[in-house]
């Protein structure tokens, strides 16, 4: 499934809570189509929330409404308490105007738009559970 007719570009994390590591997926080193570090991918991996989160506000090579970028900007607010900032770029990033097919941490693909809608449900979850 690939919008407007791009490529895969992005491999980011998409699971509040370390869903990813829990099924076993296999981790990712660097993103795909963008400069390294400018998803803060492997910083949360890593565990170094405070590194993914200057590294996305960095803009190192991505823009600021980019989808992916919000996301994974996302994942460091709900993984550090911020539920209502998660919230906020989740709906960023669904309502963007670009949607792109982007590779997931346990590797599965889908839009842009669908990662940022299943955030929002695993958000609201967590959220709920607290």
């Amino acid at each position: 499934m690939i919008h407007k007719g791009k490529m895969v570009r992005a491999a980011f994390l998409l699971a509040i809570g370390g869903l990813s590591t829990a099924l076993g997926a296999q981790p990712y080193t660097s993103e795909i189509g963008y400069p390294d570090g400018a998803l803060g991918l492997a910083a949360i991996q890593n565990g170094d929330l405070a590194k993914a989160e200057t590294q996305l506000n960095t803009l190192k090579g991505v823009k600021a409404d980019d989808p992916a970028r919000l996301i994974n900007l996302g994942q460091v607010y709900a993984r550090t308490g911020r539920y209502d900032d998660a919230a906020r770029t989740y709906q960023a990033a669904l309502k963007s105007d670009e949607s792109f097919d982007v590779l997931l941490a346990d590797g599965r693909v889908m839009s842009t738009r669908d990662a940022a809608r299943l955030a929002l449900i695993e958000l609201r979850g967590a959220y709920a559970a607290r």
